[in-house]
Formats: structure tokens, sequence, C-alpha cells
């Protein structure tokens, strides 16, 4: 029996290490209020909950505009994609897991986000040269929950089954089984109803690869 396993980008592969109040002062090269960070953020959400192109250069324009920031947005919204991307880190154990998964089964990357950003995080770690398949929901035009992504997924790299890691209970796991996927949890939240969860990475490798060893799909 064949098994693809998909991976979280966000939150399960990659973790962030740098608060965003930082990256932004780092690509503004000033300390951002208060204000002007949070108008920032929920304009950047805005743009990829809605899937709209260039939310970051978007929001860029915004806060330009209202606090007289001088700069070229694009330009900013560059440098702001290039520095939250190499700020994030991948654990070694991780790296590791995701490279003996995918040296046994199809494997992919299944992420919410704006196409462009996510894409230089997969490419900024080398991600993209150890999984088969990337499906970034922004290039999509459908985002988790939706139930298209993840027939997406399946479309992409068929298999008899499927499983799917992800930290998000609602926007990942839920949906992920709603659609016939096996799942497993990586997060601290206390969710007695997983059917197989992970408080960490170590505890994630120690659990996941037992699940897989029984078929070896290469």
């Amino acid at each position: 029996m064949t098994t693809t396993v998909y991976f979280d980008l966000d939150g399960t592969l990659l973790e962030y290490t740098t608060p965003f109040d930082e990256l932004l002062a780092g690509v503004l090269s000033e300390d951002p209020s208060p204000e002007l960070a949070e108008f920032f953020s929920d304009r950047v959400l805005e743009g990829i909950t809605g899937i709209e192109p260039d939310p970051y250069e978007q929001a860029f324009e915004a806060i330009c505009e209202r606090y007289g920031i001088s700069g070229d947005p694009p330009s900013l919204a560059a440098e702001y994609v290039a520095l939250e991307a190499a700020s994030m880190t991948i654990d070694p154990v991780v790296r590791r897991l995701l490279e003996t998964v995918a040296d046994r089964h199809r494997t992919g990357i299944l992420t919410n986000g704006d196409g462009p950003m996510q894409w230089r995080k997969i490419e900024e770690h080398g991600l993209d040269e150890i999984v088969d398949e990337v499906i970034v929901s922004n290039d999509l035009g459908a985002r988790k929950p939706d139930p298209e992504i993840f027939e997406e997924a399946k479309a992409r790299l068929p298999a008899d089954a499927y499983l799917y890691v992800g930290d998000t209970y609602e926007h990942d796991i839920i949906p992920a089984q709603e659609q016939g996927f096996e799942t497993v949890y990586v997060g601290d939240e206390e969710r007695p109803e997983a059917r197989v969860a992970a408080s960490g990475t170590d505890a994630l490798a120690s659990l996941l690869l037992p699940l897989l060893e029984t078929t070896d799909d290469r």
C-alpha cells in the first residue's frame, strides 16, 4: 500500500525566531509604533486570507501613505520577504525526519500563505530539494480548511493512503481528516481528541516514523 505524506510549513517544519515587529523595524530602519505594526500586520493578513495579489506590497503601500513613510513599496516588500524567510529555522531533527520520510514515501508541503513568501522560505531552507510537491494556498486560490486544497494534494501525489502533519487543529487536522487523511497534530495545546499528537520535534519523530515504517513506497 502506498502512502503520501504532506507537511504544513509554518510552525511545523519551520519555526519563527524573530518577533514580527523586529522584522518590520529591520526593513524600515526604525522601530515601528505598536499602532503601525498592528496596522501593517492586519493589512498583510487581510490580503493573504483574501487571496489577493502582492499582499506585502499592498501593506507597505498602505503604511507609506498612512504614516508618511518614504520608500518604494515593491522594494520594501521584497526586503521583508527575504528577511522573514532568512530568520526562520528548521530543527535538525525535523530536517532529518523530513528526509527520512521523503526517502520512503512521496512527500509534499501543503501550506497556507502568499506564494512568493512561502516559496522563498521553502527555497531558503532547501526544502524544495527534499519533497516531491509543494502546494501554496494563494497560488492555488483555495486555503485550508477548504476541502479543495486537500483534494488537490491527493491529486498531485496519488496514493492508497494519505497522512498530514500540521500544528493548527482547526485548519490542518480537522479538514484533513474530513478529506480522508490520517493526521498527526504537532503542538503544545492539549487535544485529547487528536488521533495522534506530538508536543515537539523529538516526539514527532518518535511517533511518525513507526506509523510509516511498515511501508516503503520508494
